[in-house]
């Protein structure tokens, strides 16, 4: 959970929009949960996120370096 949302309303959000959870979870931290892989293999080009974590995300999943 993140400071700008309700534990209830951040559920509710990550289940309707998963790209908008990756992202969350990717730009404020993980909190201990796990990214699932294939969703972020699936989702990754459409994410916002700075572009170190791209590539960084990129090297850790299929070796790619820029």
């Amino acid at each position: 959970m993140t400071w700008d949302y309700t534990k209830t309303e951040y559920e509710k959000q990550a289940k309707a929009d998963p790209k908008w959870h990756l992202e969350r979870l990717i730009n404020y931290g993980l909190n201990g949960e796990k990214i699932p892989r294939l969703l972020l293999e699936k989702h990754l080009n459409e994410l916002k996120i700075p572009e170190n974590r791209r590539a960084f995300l990129e090297l850790l999943l299929w070796n790619k370096k820029s």
